[in-house]
């Protein structure tokens, strides 16, 4: 059974999956302007895709950056998630850069929530998560395929290895091939927020085959799903809107 994590005044693991709207900007106006349009458009929460911001590697442009966007969100979430090329990401980026520029984000008490991608180095990576919870951020560990979708089994250990990193949430994206892969993810998903895990679990097959996954979190156990206000972050996303409509609509159905 999950155990709600406690984001500023947003509960995530209970009730409607929360709805996370990801901002690209390449510089700070245009950031300022994606944050103020994604909390206009009513998201629970923001990502701010790092990757995408081209003074990256300099750390006092990137906390400028953190500062003025949570300035913006005000009391609206802000997740910090620095997408690798690996992970179908944005940016190449050396480990050592990777962890670095992580926890100057926890360290400015302003990322709310820290993406860690968790099979870059499973070693190194927990350590660092265990490095940005005493910072005080949640930690969600992460893993992205954009070429397939794995067995089940290696969907469960992958899940699992999460589980045992320490980190707050559970995160898992895929591409499917056929349905098939889609109806796995969902299964694994719901079996780890009903018997192997207490964490909230995040969970989507991306692409058009993919779309029914981010509608019907609440039915499976996916506890986050993500919408676009603008220029999408992965395949299959929908305009925040849509989202919240349908999921709406789900809803009402499973209350009857």
């Amino acid at each position: 059974m999950t155990k709600p994590i406690q984001v500023k005044g947003l509960t995530i693991g209970e009730g409607m999956p929360k709805i996370c709207v990801p901002i690209m900007g390449k510089d700070l106006e245009s950031l300022s302007r994606e944050a103020r349009k994604a909390k206009e458009a009513g998201a629970d929460l923001v990502e701010w895709r790092a990757d995408f911001f081209e003074k990256l590697s300099d750390t006092e442009a990137a906390e400028k950056a953190l500062l003025d966007i949570s300035r913006q969100l005000g009391e609206t979430p802000l997740l910090f998630t620095i997408r690798t090329k690996e992970e179908g990401g944005n940016r190449q980026i050396s480990t050592k850069d990777y962890v670095n520029l992580n926890l100057a984000a926890a360290r400015t008490k302003k990322a709310d929530l820290i993406d860690v991608e968790l099979f870059r180095n499973e070693e190194e990576m927990t350590a660092l998560i265990k490095e940005l919870q005493k910072e005080g951020a949640v930690v969600v560990a992460s893993t992205h395929d954009f070429e397939k979708t794995d067995d089940k089994e290696t969907l469960k250990s992958r899940f699992l290895a999460m589980d045992r990193s320490g980190a707050d949430i559970l995160k898992m994206a895929v591409m499917p091939d056929e349905f098939e892969d889609v109806s796995a993810l969902m299964l694994i998903t719901n079996e780890m927020t009903k018997e192997l895990t207490e964490k909230p679990v995040i969970s989507m097959a991306m692409g058009s085959l993919g779309s029914i996954s981010r509608i019907a979190g609440e039915n499976f156990g996916s506890s986050v799903t993500f919408a676009c206000v603008g220029q999408a972050s992965a395949p299959g996303q929908f305009p925040i809107r849509e989202l919240r409509t349908m999921m709406d609509a789900l809803h009402e159905k499973n209350q009857k």
